[in-house]
């Protein structure tokens, strides 16, 4: 639990927000899930760095924002209900619960979505957009992870309005080389392919919109880069984009590729001037597409029943062995119990001061058994073999004595320690945040770990030390520490921009497991490395 989630969860944030969850956190801060103590609703907190609002000019910027966007009042957009400045200079804002998933979460578990849902899911962001637009407001990072779909009804609702702008004559625009929003996403014009002393407005967000839809249906972005500078140079491309990854046999393909090569048009112009466009676009293709082929219903005879009076002789056969089988069985348990000899039949107990040791099994340990109480403990008699060496009368063996401290003869075995769940890399949120948390307390006041990465040992020891400089990193090979690293990772370029990247890892304290972590194998085209990835979870874990 970090610091700030421990302290308002004992005090609630400004007297009424009881925190208890961390959501997650980004570029601009931490999310946090809260409960108004005085109301009993639940709240999302999004707190803003202080290093991005403490100058007074990002003070009144986020300010104006915020009594903009709680003039929007729209189904498809988050409720902004609260905004206030903390001592230390941070901001927060308190946003409407949503209780789903985003979208990114919903394309990544099922890799594409149907076209009409797809096109459902844009229709109903749309709808949101328009609110935000009419507000004089532009959201400027549209995408998948601000999308969220409410978990009972399939509501879309537009989040994040934190780094929204006002579209507003008397605010200055932004400072040139100052990008707000994801990259990925990003209109050419917020790279600054802009004309000069013109400025960004709504059909950004119209722009970013195509992007997310393209990816809806295909599974990823229509390009992707390895740094920003791929983006920038992409966006300064003059060439058409072209549409090559839809399916050619995608039900209504003609018409979604013909808006989604307007929508991602690199000039604003010739896209869709305003959201009510693109809608009535979108809502003209969905009544031409299908989601699922129509089902084809199975429509089989079934056989006719055969006449009662053909299955009597069938039903006759099988009573008649069913009652010699009984009888067979009744008539060989009550057979006569062969006659043994009492040395081979009756169990002794020997005198305490007998200390031989018993006959043990190799494999058990524990007194291995003759052929004949091996015979009488699966309830069949014993074999002929035992009947004839019982005649001579055989020199009485010495047997175990059978006390409370021998009838556990194996040595007690220690307990194996409980299995710890994995931290996998996008998997659910709340479970993840739970395990980092719980790591977080256990490297507390760590300074130094032993770090066992075989192939990627330099560069994940590099990053770490970079990220981290007050952190010593050792090879364990060569030294020790309280806390020591196993990590497993693979990285391949495919070809053609396409990556494929996976990683494991274990993270020991005084010999004990504390903590796991799994970047399931997949292929991607942008995203961090297994070392990038890995390094971002620790630093987190280790903040000072």
């Amino acid at each position: 639990m970090s610091d700030f989630l421990r302290t308002y969860a004992e005090t609630p944030l400004d007297g009424k927000y009881k925190l208890f969850e961390r959501l997650g956190s980004g570029g601009m801060g931490d999310v946090y899930k809260a409960e108004h103590v005085f109301l009993g609703a639940i709240r999302v907190i999004k707190v803003i760095r202080p290093q991005i609002s403490g100058t007074a000019d990002a003070h009144e910027r986020f300010l104006r924002e915020a009594r903009a966007a709680t003039r929007v009042q729209h189904p498809n957009v988050a409720v902004l209900h609260d905004f206030a400045a903390l001592p230390d200079g941070s901001h927060y804002m308190v946003w409407e619960y949503i209780d789903g998933e985003n979208l990114a979460q919903r394309i990544r578990a099922r890799g594409t979505l149907p076209p009409r849902e797809a096109i459902r899911i844009a229709i109903q962001t749309l709808n949101g957009l328009e609110a935000i637009h009419r507000a004089g407001i532009i959201h400027r990072d549209i995408g998948p992870e601000n999308l969220m779909i409410a978990r009972d009804t399939n509501m879309v609702k537009i989040i994040d309005l934190g780094v929204a702008k006002i579209d507003d004559p008397d605010v200055a625009v932004t400072r040139t080389g100052i990008f707000v929003g994801k990259l990925r996403y990003a209109a050419p014009e917020q790279l600054g392919f802009l004309p000069e002393n013109e400025r960004i407005d709504a059909r950004a967000d119209l722009y970013s919109l195509g992007m997310t839809l393209y990816e809806m249906l295909v599974g990823r972005p229509p390009f992707e880069g390895k740094s920003p500078v791929d983006y920038f140079r992409h966006h300064s491309d003059e060439t058409a984009m072209q549409l090559v990854d839809l399916d050619r046999d995608l039900p209504g393909n003609d018409a979604l590729k013909a808006i989604l090569r307007r929508a991602l048009q690199r000039s604003r112009n010739k896209r869709f001037q305003n959201a009510a466009e693109f809608r009535a676009a979108l809502e003209q293709v969905e009544a031409t597409v299908d989601t699922v082929p129509a089902t084809t219903v199975r429509t089989e005879v079934a056989p006719a029943p055969r006449p009662r009076s053909s299955m009597l002789p069938f039903l006759a056969v099988v009573l008649v062995v069913a009652l010699a089988s009984v009888v067979g069985t009744v008539l060989f348990l009550r057979r006569p119990e062969p006659v043994v000899e009492p040395a081979h039949t009756t169990v002794s107990v020997v005198p305490e001061q007998t200390t031989t040791t018993p006959t043990t099994s190799s494999l058990s340990g524990a007194p291995a058994a003759s052929p004949a109480r091996a015979d009488e403990a699966a309830g069949a008699p014993p074999s002929k073999k035992t009947e004839t060496e019982a005649a001579p009368e055989p020199k009485p063996q010495p047997q175990p004595v059978i006390t409370p401290k021998s009838r556990n003869l194996e040595a007690p075995q220690p307990v194996p320690e409980a299995p710890i769940a994995a931290y996998v890399e996008g998997g659910d949120r709340h479970v993840n945040n739970e395990l980092l948390d719980k790591l977080r307390s256990q490297l507390a006041g760590v300074n130094k770990i032993a770090l066992d990465a075989g192939a990627m040992q330099d560069d994940l020891a590099k990053a770490l030390t970079h990220e981290i400089p007050t952190l010593a990193v050792v090879n364990s090979a060569q030294d020790s520490a309280p806390v020591s690293i196993h990590f497993n990772g693979t990285f391949e370029h495919l070809g053609r921009g396409r990556k494929r990247r996976a990683a494991q890892a274990t993270v020991t304290k005084n010999g004990h497991v504390i903590f796991r972590y799994e970047m399931p194998s997949e292929e991607y085209r942008v995203g961090a490395t297994p070392v990038e990835a890995f390094t971002d979870l620790l630093t987190n874990a280790l903040q000072r």
